[in-house]
């Protein structure tokens, strides 16, 4: 069991229910974290992506990551400040760039996102054919041969993207957070629709799908750049509506320590994830603590305190 992570400031904790929060990895600033049939990654702006394989992590690449993914076949995704993307087939042992998309870099005029020195790819997911990547000043592009050549996806998206997520059980439904909010595809990329009813904010964070009938999907946003003020949000219809969520009161038993600091309001932005094989369990990290939901986010419980503010969370069960 790997139990939750939480990529902080100074690493990357493991965080098992029930048991005291263990340090992973001590040291680097941690912003992305991944996992998914029992292979997880984890990745640090100018130091490399850890790699847990046969029980431990080791650094499997060095260099400036900007987003760590795994694939459904197994391999590692990374891109890169610069917009280089990576990717390993063999759990980190080797890599190879795909090549073709500094020709995208080159030709296509960019914005580069404040506080960078370039853009950079803000994730990667996985469609039904190919791979879509989103670039942070520059919009979304599929590839469907490995990379050697890209199309632009980006009709109705913002090009300043912040995530990117696909549907657990229908690939071509993606979602995509940017500075203006949250966005959906119903085609691979193709085409792009904003989401903002009920949301009192709009800098875009993560988002969690739980599917359905509809789906509900998990969201946080913040008020101002670089995802300060934030709240957790909650779309009983798969990005419709939004409400805001309250996390806390815990039940009266519970003692001070299991409380956690409730409220919807947070001097940083939450995190949200799904468990990775399940439709009803999410988790969240807010302030000092992770929150778990087993209903689809409607109520929510303390599972550890006195943590450090997540940069990205990934539960792994």
């Amino acid at each position: 069991m790997i139990g939750i992570l939480l990529a902080v400031d100074d690493g990357l904790l493991q965080v098992i229910p029930g048991m005291d929060a263990e340090r992973a990895i001590d040291g680097p600033r941690m912003t992305a974290v991944d996992y998914r049939d029992g292979l997880a990654v984890a990745a640090a702006p100018g130091e490399g992506v850890w790699v847990h394989d046969d029980g431990n992590w080791e650094q499997r690449w060095t260099g400036d990551p900007s987003s760590a993914r795994v694939g459904p076949d197994g391999a590692i995704w990374i891109g890169t400040h610069g917009a280089q993307l990576h990717v390993s087939r063999d759990r980190g042992v080797s890599w190879e760039e795909m090549e073709g998309l500094q020709n995208v870099i080159k030709h296509r005029k960019m914005v580069v996102p404040a506080g960078h020195k370039a853009p950079y790819i803000a994730g990667v997911v996985f469609p039904k054919e190919g791979e879509l990547i989103g670039i942070a000043g520059g919009g979304a592009w599929h590839t469907r041969d490995g990379g050697r050549s890209w199309l632009e996806h980006s009709d109705g998206l913002d090009s300043m993207i912040h995530q990117l997520q696909e549907h657990p059980e229908q690939p071509d439904r993606l979602f995509a957070t940017a500075e203006s909010g949250v966005y959906r595809s119903d085609d691979g990329g193709f085409s792009w629709v904003q989401s903002l009813g009920g949301l009192d904010r709009s800098w875009g964070g993560s988002v969690a799908v739980l599917p359905g009938t509809p789906d509900v999907l998990l969201l946080t946003v913040a008020r101002h750049a670089p995802g300060l003020e934030g709240a957790l949000f909650r779309s009983p219809n798969g990005g419709v509506t939004w409400t805001r969520i309250m996390l806390g009161d815990p039940p009266p038993s519970a003692s001070d320590s299991d409380r956690g600091a409730g409220g919807d309001e947070w001097e940083r932005i939450p995190c949200v994830t799904r468990l990775w094989d399940t439709e009803d369990t999410a988790f969240a990290s807010a302030g000092d603590t992770i929150w778990a939901s087993h209903d689809k986010g409607k109520n929510w419980m303390p599972l550890a305190t006195g943590l450090p503010p997540a940069n990205a969370i990934v539960a792994a069960l």
